[in-house]
């Protein structure tokens, strides 16, 4: 059907220069009091090769059809078909004049003012609803008469695709390129409109903000730009942003239900534009805050400046901030290094001062705040919200505690990918629980069972006894 259907503007041309009978096909949006984009105002010339007008008019309907497939919402669209006695008496479109312009100041007032009815109308909002549905059936283009729980729903499907039309400017067409963001949980996209750049710098706000955060995203995290729509695509797109049913206003939610978890593994138009591995670490912090345009909160910024003098020790323009949180703190450094250069130190060396600096600023991280990747083993084994996994199983409350006691625990299998680690020990210089593959010495070893500690006895390895053979050998 798609063949009846030609924007060679010379057909068009063609069609108001015959004097006699002809057909237009006409869509516009309905609704003067909403702005309307021009992508939903459509003139074409019946096929001259058909009797039948409905050959071309279902031509035009099917190519719109799949058009509201990959459009941001369904237009309020209506199609229709006029036959005119005499294509030399309708104002003709010229080449100056936008169709949208054309539709609603020339040809539809024409129309009116000659009483002309159209040979089939419809409306796309209803008949795509009606598609939707095994229970609804067109007549003529137009809906039957509808039950009213059928009408309450068509109903609320024009008024949601009122709020989507609203939400995107009354323009359908997405803009590419679509923008993919890969994380941990899945996938989110992002249309390159307004609403889809406000989506997306929400999203990167919030990665931020939480970005130290012990429940926080573990990464990698990717972005992609996206040059193409497809059926998988399409409904993803903007899907996190949502109608608060308390307040009523729109705004933006990543909870899981709305990243995709498809792979997506086909990625032949899909360009990687960022990538962050989320390291908990001040360098890669700031490099994802600059990427994606974000302020640092106060007290991730003192995190992010903690994390560099404890990684590299100093930087003067860190303890000189103003807004350091803990400027004061760490002043008496800039004297103390500036007299180590300039040799005037009775004191220690330069490296025993860099090194006081990074203890300082590590303490200060492990006791003022709790960070992912840099927590107190007190923290780690407390927090039961945090899963500590023993063979691929969350530790219960007696395990965890007997490794803060500082016991030695043996296990049968702590990792089926190194069978030979059995023993466990919380090593508190290092806030880390280490594996062994061997028993401590002089060391009482304890292990579970049925949620207790106690003591652990190895099993006696059995001796096979070999019989013995008292026969006269030859």
């Amino acid at each position: 059907m798609a063949t009846y259907i030609s924007d060679d503007p010379k057909l068009l041309d063609e069609l108001f220069r015959k004097d006699g009978e002809g057909q237009l096909l006409v869509g516009y949006e309905t609704g003067k009091e909403k702005p309307h984009a021009e992508s939903s105002y459509m003139l074409y010339p019946a096929n001259p090769d058909r009797q039948d007008p409905v050959y071309t008019f279902m031509a035009l309907f099917s190519q719109q059809s799949i058009k509201a497939k990959y459009s941001a919402f369904v237009p309020n669209t209506r199609l229709e078909i006029y036959s005119f006695p005499k294509m030399t008496d309708v104002p003709a479109i010229s080449g100056d004049i936008s169709k949208k312009e054309y539709i609603n100041q020339v040809l539809l007032p024409y129309i009116r003012e000659k009483g002309l009815a159209p040979l089939i109308s419809t409306n796309l909002r209803n008949v795509l609803f009606a598609q939707s549905r095994s229970d609804i059936l067109m007549i003529s283009g137009e809906l039957p008469k509808l039950t009213t729980q059928q009408l309450d729903e068509l109903v609320h499907f024009h008024q949601k695709q009122d709020e989507l039309a609203a939400r995107y400017d009354y323009n359908p067409v997405y803009k590419l390129p679509l923008h993919a963001v890969e994380t941990s949980k899945g996938i989110l996209f992002f249309s390159d409109t307004k609403m889809g750049r406000e989506g997306l710098k929400s999203f990167y706000q919030q990665l931020s903000g939480n970005y130290f955060w012990v429940h926080g995203e573990l990464g990698p995290v990717r972005q992609y730009n996206v040059n193409c729509l497809s059926d998988d695509i399409c409904p993803l797109v903007d899907a996190c942003y949502r109608k608060n049913p308390q307040s009523g206003k729109g705004e933006y939610d990543f909870d899981n239900a709305v990243f995709s978890k498809e792979a997506f593994r086909d990625r032949k138009q899909w360009k990687l534009a960022f990538e962050t591995d989320m390291e908990p670490s001040a360098s890669e912090f700031l490099r994802l805050n600059e990427f994606a345009g974000c302020p640092a909160s106060r007290n991730n910024a003192d995190i992010s400046k903690l994390l560099y003098l404890m990684e590299n020790g100093f930087k003067r323009d860190i303890i000189n901030d103003p807004d350091f949180g803990y400027r004061n703190v760490f002043q008496e450094y800039v004297t103390r290094i500036d007299d180590c250069i300039n040799g005037q130190s009775s004191g220690p060396d330069l490296s025993d001062v860099l090194d006081d600096m990074r203890w300082k600023a590590k303490n200060i991280l492990l006791t003022d705040f709790d960070v992912r990747g840099h927590r107190t083993l007190e923290r780690t084994l407390n927090d039961r919200s945090v899963p500590f996994l023993i063979n691929g199983t969350d530790a219960g409350e007696a395990m965890r505690q007997a490794l803060l006691e500082g016991k030695w625990i043996y296990c049968p299998q702590i990792s089926k990918s190194m069978p030979d680690l059995h023993f466990l020990h919380a090593e508190k210089t290092c806030n880390r629980v280490m594996a062994y593959t061997k028993s401590p010495v002089n060391k009482t070893v304890y292990q579970e069972k049925n949620g207790k500690i106690i003591p652990y006895v190895p099993a006696l390895k059995k001796v096979s006894k070999t019989k013995r053979n008292n026969s006269l050998k030859m």
